[in-house]
């Protein structure tokens, strides 16, 4: 019996769902393929990140310690490539452990599934957060705190010749969310927005392994990812859930970029919705890797 089995037993029945999700985040977060996951998304995120610090740092210039994850994670290609991270912690969805029967048995199906759910939910959170604090660490050593946006920052939305993109290899076309909001708050909706992407995509990668298979999940999760990235590169900005997940597409000093929170929220719910329905039919493989 495993150490998740073992602490069931002793739970009362209301909560075993975030037991199993503890348990789970427990084991997971001692997993190399994990670990090696937010590796990779430091790398990505200290990739882009550089070029906007050494960009300020050539201008002699103080940054905001809160602007370099609005502007990095707002950065197309981050985008594209940070996700690749967060499907490297995810990628063993449905999570089945050496110890599944014993769970399904001891909680039922129902309960195991809320369980892994909740799991991806606080997961997809400290993901984020952790990315969110490693450009906060880094741009304060050469930044202040505040909600005033920085000098460099105001020369970077206003080129629109690309002439500073091109050199540092980073952008930040979005005025109007300087004018809109300040520091703190266009970083919590940043946070916000990509936090719901990976939920979503975390929640689709899920289902789609619970109903058919590991693979079938990475494809679909993959297959939505680049498409939404290609409409967005083909002007279909609307349509795409990747240009959704960077609020300065749609900040235009009203609030109509919360239509796309609830468009997220609202997949996210459908996906469990309907993880939830199939769980009783679905047939787990015997096969499932030991206790991790």
């Amino acid at each position: 019996m495993g150490d998740l089995g073992s602490t069931i037993l002793k739970r009362p029945r209301p909560w075993t769902f975030m037991v199993i999700s503890w348990g789970m985040l427990r084991q997971e977060q001692k997993n190399a393929r994990v670990f090696m996951g937010y590796l990779l998304g430091f790398a990505i995120m200290g990739y882009w990140m550089n070029g906007f610090l050494r960009y300020a740092a050539d201008l002699g210039e103080p940054v905001n310690v809160l602007e370099a994850f609005c502007v990095v994670e707002q950065h197309y290609v981050n985008m594209l490539f940070l996700v690749l991270g967060w499907l490297l912690v995810i990628a063993d969805a449905p999570f089945m452990k050496g110890n599944l029967y014993l769970l399904l048995y001891r909680c039922g199906r129902k309960c195991w599934n809320t369980g892994m759910l909740f799991y991806i939910l606080i997961q997809a959170f400290l993901y984020t957060a952790v990315m969110a604090v490693f450009t906060i660490i880094f741009s304060s050593f050469s930044g202040f705190a505040g909600a005033m946006w920085s000098s460099p920052l105001y020369s970077l939305a206003l080129d629109v010749t690309n002439s500073i993109g091109a050199r540092y290899n980073i952008t930040f076309p979005w005025l109007m969310m300087m004018k809109a909001m300040s520091v703190p708050q266009a970083f919590a909706v940043t946070f916000l927005f990509l936090y719901l992407y990976l939920v979503f995509l975390g929640v689709l990668l899920y289902a789609a392994a619970l109903l058919f298979s590991g693979i079938a999940g990475i494809v679909a999760v993959t297959g939505v990812h680049l498409a939404g990235y290609l409409q967005m590169m083909d002007g279909h900005t609307a349509d795409s859930l990747f240009a959704r997940a960077v609020p300065g597409n749609f900040i235009d000093g009203t609030l109509s970029y919360w239509w796309s929170a609830v468009l997220f929220v609202a997949l996210i719910v459908f996906l469990m919705v309907l993880s939830s329905v199939f769980i009783d039919k679905t047939e787990f493989d015997s096969g499932t890797e030991g206790d991790g």
